[in-house]
């Protein structure tokens, strides 16, 4: 089957469940599962599809490679995960999240850098629309805003790469700067403009001052959506352009140096200086995706795609407890939430797993990333990024631990919540994945070379 019928057949149910409100939430249910069925059983074929009638590199490419591939499984698998808890609650939105997967998927398989950007401007209204069942327009307007001038910079640097070379297809972009006269330096304005473009959805500071108004007054919907979903599908976009497109020269690499180590830090200590549950997790998270874009950019491609799916999962589990939490009782505050977990014993053990895991603590899968992560920039004199990773950690590991203990010890009432069974189903298989492959990784890493290609360093 043809790599188009992940994007085409979202859209086409887009459009059947506009025309019956009834069936909208079902079908969405019914199109995320069946796009896991064609992936899972193999029933995609890997390679090129030219669209449009035109050849390649004029002709509209998706691209079905094993990175391609892995991000599209990993992202629907997220998406799919979400819409189960939440598709009854937020039947209305079933149409929207429709058109979201087939902008999410086209993200991901997109060859051409100008279709990139349509995907873009599809996956994005989505989101914004998506935002509004936080009920605070001003932050929905903020983000709307925010994502217009960013993909205006992209649009910018497109324009300035296509006066140079003709092309915007992906692949023959790069062999053209290769086989030109144009230095790093001459090109690291159009890649700056893309990077800061792409920065506003990757959460990335100083281009993401929507994230707090969003994912500070997330719901059960637009928490994981956006926080995992979204956040994993862009940084997985990311990897593709920094490994085959981006030329970084000298210059440009220290100014996004710069912007990931402050990312890094300012992330921390703002989730630091937190007392909200939301707050927390939304700082820790932009953290959590400067580290992943600064792999790519160094060029450990397979470090960065497993830290991508592992903070993908670990976002999910935490914004879904912590969103279902908020939802019942009207708080994520937390002190006003001690002693949660005394009362929901087993959500509270996945979210502590979870937790751990992010903390890279032994005996949890984000123990081994970490390791090797921190192994592999050591053997390789990345020595700054290795202080800052580190430095993180410390902080990261303070705030976490204060969390956990108040969570887990009550003093006075006990704030009453209830988990529905297919929160409580995903949440707990997830942590349960992280203990098992935190013990035993090898099934783990043999299942991600058999999609990638990439080497492998460190010690995995």
């Amino acid at each position: 089957m043809s790599v188009v019928l992940i994007i085409s057949i979202p859209l086409l149910a887009a459009f059947v469940s506009i025309l019956n409100k009834k069936i909208a939430p079902y079908l969405l249910l019914v199109v995320s599962f069946g796009i896991l069925v064609l992936l899972g059983f193999d029933l995609i074929e890997l390679g090129t599809v030219t669209i449009g009638g035109f050849a390649a590199p004029y002709g509209i490419s998706l691209i079905l490679d094993s990175y391609s591939f892995t991000g599209i499984y990993i992202v629907n698998i997220l998406f799919f995960l979400v819409v189960a808890v939440t598709f009854r609650k937020y039947a209305k939105m079933a149409s929207i999240l429709l058109v979201a997967l087939a902008g999410l998927n086209g993200l991901l398989l997109t060859g051409d850098l100008f279709n990139l950007f349509v995907f873009i401007e599809v996956s994005g209204i989505a989101a914004y629309l998506i935002t509004t069942t936080n009920k605070k327009p001003v932050a929905t307007f903020n983000y709307l805003v925010l994502g217009t001038v960013g993909s205006s910079l992209y649009l910018l640097g497109l324009i300035i790469l296509y006066a140079m070379f003709g092309t915007l297809n992906m692949a023959d972009l790069a062999v053209n700067i290769t086989a030109s006269s144009a230095t790093a330096t001459q090109v690291a304005l159009p890649f700056l403009l893309m990077f800061i473009g792409l920065g506003v959805e990757a959460k990335l500071l100083p281009f993401n001052s929507w994230v707090k108004g969003i994912l500070g007054s997330s719901n059960k919907l637009s928490g994981p959506m956006i926080a995992s979903v979204y956040a994993t599908t862009m940084a997985l976009v990311f990897g593709r352009l920094l490994t085959n497109v981006f030329v970084i020269s000298d210059q440009l690499m220290l100014i996004i140096s710069v912007v990931l180590i402050f990312s890094i830090l300012a992330g921390e200590a703002m989730a630091y200086a937190s007392s909200k549950l939301r707050e927390v997790l939304l700082f820790s998270s932009i953290a959590q995706a400067a580290i992943v874009i600064m792999l790519f950019v160094l060029g450990f491609t397979w470090f960065g795609l497993v830290l991508a799916i592992l903070n993908g999962f670990s976002k999910l589990v935490l914004f879904l407890i912590v969103n279902t939490v908020t939802d019942q009782t009207e708080t994520d505050e937390v002190n006003d939430l001690r002693g949660l977990f005394t009362e929901n014993k087993l959500v509270g053990a996945a979210f502590s797993i979870t937790v751990l895991s992010v903390l890279g603590l032994p005996l949890f899968i984000g123990f081994i990333v970490k390791m090797n992560i921190l192994m592999t920039l050591v053997d390789n004199g990345n020595l700054l990024f290795v202080i800052a990773i580190l430095a993180s950690s410390v902080v990261e590991g303070v705030y976490f631990i204060k969390i956990l203990i108040k969570l887990w010890f009550e003093k006075g009432e006990v704030k009453k919540v209830k988990f529905d069974n297919v929160t409580k189903y995903i949440v707990v298989v997830i942590a349960l994945a992280i203990v098992v492959f935190g013990i035993y990784f090898e099934p783990l890493r043999e299942i991600l070379n058999n999609y990638t290609n990439f080497m492998i360093g460190g010690i995995l």
